[in-house]
């Protein structure tokens, strides 16, 4: 019995001061640089967080930095836009994003989403779509090294059919120092943006008989 013990102790130590020299290193609890979990906009739907749950703050804006949207004021049904998203942070290195585009009337999907680049990538959930950033051999969405910003996201939305109303856009950033500690220095933010739909201007009926009369 002694025999087999002592090479047990003796396994056992050895891991132990392996351990100890080299301890494991902390990683971020959830935090992704290739496409981040879905459903983490801020926005107004059941079960839906923000890069706070995966970067540890909790608190979101409450960094100095600053994550905007850059759409058009109206929109014509069908039509296609160029979106951006925008971040920017003194003294953090490393980005993300997460956004989603819905009817301000039931909360569904407002319009479609698609990415252009290869610094973004797109999911589905319930029926919804995310945009995010993503990382491969075509580029890194993360913009890993830029200081401070801003850095920017740009991708294609089309608009949605006439009647369909408002849309907001839900955007939540991730502006992180690359610590390794999510809790250690990273900041997130959320963001919305609404865009009305446009209406048609009325073309009043005329006739060249009612022409002549006004004018005559």
């Amino acid at each position: 019995m002694a025999r087999r013990i002592l090479p047990a102790l003796l396994t056992f130590g050895v891991i132990s001061l392996i351990l100890a020299l080299d301890p494991p290193q902390p990683r971020p609890a959830g935090a992704r640089s290739n496409m981040p979990a879905l459903r983490k906009t801020g926005a107004p739907l059941t079960g839906e967080g923000s890069c706070a749950d995966c970067h540890g703050t909790k608190v979101n804006n409450t960094g100095n930095g600053s994550l905007t949207i850059t759409t058009p004021t109206t929109y014509t049904p069908g039509q296609v836009y160029t979106i951006t998203v925008t971040e920017q942070d003194p003294g953090q290195v490393r980005w993300g994003f997460e956004l989603t585009a819905l009817k301000d009337s039931d909360h569904s999907m407002g319009g479609a989403i698609a990415s252009t680049t290869t610094l973004t990538g797109t999911g589905a959930s319930n029926g919804i779509t995310y945009i995010a950033q993503t990382t491969g051999t075509g580029g890194d969405g993360t913009f890993n090294g830029t200081a401070n910003g801003p850095v920017s996201w740009s991708f294609q939305w089309t608009a949605p059919a006439s009647g369909s109303g408002a849309v907001t856009f839900y955007a939540a950033g991730a502006a992180a120092n690359t610590s390794g500690t999510p809790d250690n220095g990273d900041f997130t933010y959320v963001v919305t943006k609404a865009v009305t739909e446009e209406v048609p201007t009325a073309v009043l009926p005329t006739t060249w008989g009612m022409i002549k009369t006004r004018y005559r």
